[in-house]
């Protein structure tokens, strides 16, 4: 773009957006933490809200993420690793209604504060060889076709089996079910889409 005009963000990334952080915004009865202690179609909502989360993470290939709903924030990192395994989320969370007292010393962890310490940790100047645990904004996820989502953890214990109908929508949707299948027809792409370019 000529001097002083603003480019597009197509034009920055080389046709292809991405972001160091992403968020989504989800109403509290469709998805909060406590939902995880819950009977098992609450487990369900709950991992639903995580899924689109690690999907817009993967889509962006960023290790940073976070849902805002009326009453918490959840923060999330897709794990330590370059490649990260598939599924694996960190998540915390922080209540929106969190505030400093006037006359304690301590200031408890704000969403505000949150927010500022994701973007800090997705910067260039974050510590990455330091002994902080902070790990590169950019996860490298790859093509589908390199198959990256097949480096994955078992499932943990407190997660309910997928239903039969859980597995036709997934199948339908993007062409596998489990992260150990093969790589699909839908997984491949379009020709002419370069991944990774940015």
């Amino acid at each position: 773009s000529p001097a002083g005009e603003p480019a597009s963000a197509a034009a920055i990334f080389g046709g292809k957006p991405t972001a160091r952080v992403v968020g989504l915004v989800r109403s509290f009865d469709r998805f909060n933490t406590g939902m995880r202690v819950e009977g098992a179609i609450k487990r369900v909502e709950y991992l639903r809200g995580l899924a689109a989360l690690h999907h817009a993470m993967r889509e962006h290939s960023c290790r940073y993420g976070f849902i805002l709903t009326e009453i918490e924030l959840v923060v999330v990192r897709n794990g330590p690793d370059a490649v990260p395994n598939f599924g694996f989320l960190e998540v915390s969370s922080v209540p929106l209604g969190a505030s400093a007292a006037e006359e304690d010393g301590d200031v408890p962890l704000t969403a505000c504060l949150a927010l500022w310490g994701l973007c800090m940790m997705a910067g260039d100047d974050a510590p990455q060889a330091s002994g902080l645990g902070v790990a590169h904004w950019k996860a490298e996820i790859g093509a589908p076709a390199e198959g990256t989502r097949r480096k994955a953890l078992p499932r943990d214990e407190w997660m309910p089996k997928p239903q039969l109908a859980e597995k036709r929508e997934a199948k339908r949707a993007r062409g596998w079910i489990m992260p150990e299948d093969p790589v699909g027809r839908k997984e491949l792409g379009k020709r002419g889409v370069r991944y990774g370019a940015y």
